[in-house]
């Protein structure tokens, strides 16, 4: 200890002064500055959680106590950690501001003993693109580093440095999140008429396919040329007209979306849901016709229908699994002759039947129905499911047979239910039927 009158020098003084000043600085963790006597004090970085503190620089004589704590922000939380004690009259080395990578999270580098900060890193920046930042403490330190943006599915933000004080740069800015938009996926297929100005209108249109024939066009209000629509195509049960199949909403999946799918009602050739295996060119002609003049993703076209309609959706499964995405259909059978023996191509399958599906007619039994979605279960690689036919009880629900195993992109599932042939059935105490909402979750996969 210096006795009271003892005279010393200003330089001893100025020593004294500095110790204590950095012994100060070491005992507080949430200190963030310094003083020196005779010096200009420097601003340090903020802190954060996890940053640890070690003694400032080196002390020089004469010189200014300079600050230069680090900071990095990655994503929804900063990281740095509090740096004291710069080096002074440019003894020691100015810090460097920690870089932080965009990300939901990041942690801040430790200052060292000789004034030096180490680089603080962010977390991985979450989906949907936030954007990673990061900036440098003030003070006269390095450039700050930049804190990249992460990849996501939606549309990618850019990650952005900044920098503040001394002579320090900004960091480069970060990577944006790459990403598709839209609702219709990265993988479209447009049709031809992508683009165009559209001729074909909703109602009633004429087409040659082996003499005249009439389909019945819905197109979204909101229709957009430049935009690929699902294409659902809805077929008619004997006697039925599509005018019949139009008025009930297409078996009622038109109620279910009505901005981002086409549907078409195809009309037996005697206007009443009589179908014949001439009728796959019928349907060829008609994707030709809206192909051409309507922007439809060609990788989403679909059938529909019911009974004898459903008999049409089944023999487009079997000659055209190359064209449609899926067939989704209710109690339905080979009725147009059309499936080869041996299926060859296969198909994501949705079909539901009823237990008295018979109706006294032998081809639309439900053993018709459960042979041919056993055979393409098979087709798709599934694991065979043996309690997929057995059909409720009277007064039960019904059960959807959800097969494992089926091969990439072909999905199959079985619905059974108690009760008459009918596409719309409805589940014991229930006022609404389930077929046609499972059926559209079905198709909405894809």
């Amino acid at each position: 200890m210096i006795p009271a009158r003892a005279v010393c020098p200003v330089k001893s003084v100025y020593w004294v002064l500095a110790a204590l000043s950095v012994l100060g600085i070491a005992c507080s963790s949430d200190s963030s500055t310094s003083s020196a006597s005779g010096g200009t004090q420097g601003s340090g970085g903020a802190s954060s959680r996890g940053g640890t503190i070690a003694g400032g620089g080196t002390v020089g004589s004469g010189g200014a106590a300079g600050q230069a704590g680090s900071k990095a922000s990655g994503g929804t939380s900063a990281g740095g950690s509090p740096s004291q004690g710069g080096a002074t009259a440019g003894s020691g080395p100015s810090e460097t501001g920690g870089a932080g990578a965009g990300g939901t999270s990041g942690k801040g580098g430790a200052t060292t003993s000789s004034g030096t900060a180490q680089s603080g890193t962010g977390g991985a920046s979450a989906s949907g693109g936030r954007t990673g930042t990061a900036s440098a403490g003030t003070g006269g330190g390095q450039s700050g580093s930049a804190g990249a943006g992460g990849t996501s599915t939606g549309t990618g933000s850019t990650g952005v440095a900044t920098a503040s004080g001394g002579t320090q740069g900004g960091g480069a800015a970060g990577t944006g999140g790459a990403g598709s938009g839209g609702s219709t996926g990265t993988d479209a297929v447009k049709s031809a008429g992508c683009g165009k100005a559209r001729t074909l209108q909703n109602g009633t249109l004429t087409i040659q396919s082996n003499g005249s024939r009439k389909y019945i066009l819905k197109v979204p209000d909101s229709y957009d040329s430049n935009t690929p629509y699902r294409l659902v195509l809805a077929y008619a049960e004997s006697g039925a007209s599509a005018t019949q199949v139009a008025s009930r909403n297409y078996f009622t999946l038109a109620t279910l979306d009505s901005k981002n799918t086409i549907f078409v009602a195809p009309d037996a050739a005697n206007g009443a849901g009589s179908w014949s295996n001439t009728d796959v060119a019928f349907t060829d002609a008609i994707l030709t016709q809206l192909e051409g003049d309507l922007c439809i993703d060609k990788t989403r076209v679909f059938a529909t229908g019911f009974s004898f309609g459903a008999g049409m959706a089944m023999a487009l499964a079997c000659t055209r699994a190359d064209v449609f995405r899926a067939v989704a259909f209710f109690s339905g059978a080979d009725l147009t002759s059309s499936c080869p023996t041996t299926l060859t191509k296969p198909i994501a399958y949705y079909a539901s039947q009823a237990s008295e599906d018979a109706n006294g007619m032998s081809p639309t039994s439900p053993m018709t129905g459960e042979m041919k979605q056993a055979q393409f279960a098979a087709l798709n690689g599934c694991t065979a499911e043996t309690a997929s036919t057995t059909f409720p009880a009277a007064g039960k629900p019904h059960t959807c047979t959800i097969y494992k195993g089926c091969s990439a992109g072909h999905p199959t599932e079985y619905c059974v239910f108690n009760g008459p042939h009918g596409w719309e059935p409805k589940d014991p105490g229930q006022t609404s039927s389930w077929d046609a909402p499972e059926a559209w979750k079905f198709i909405a996969q894809f």
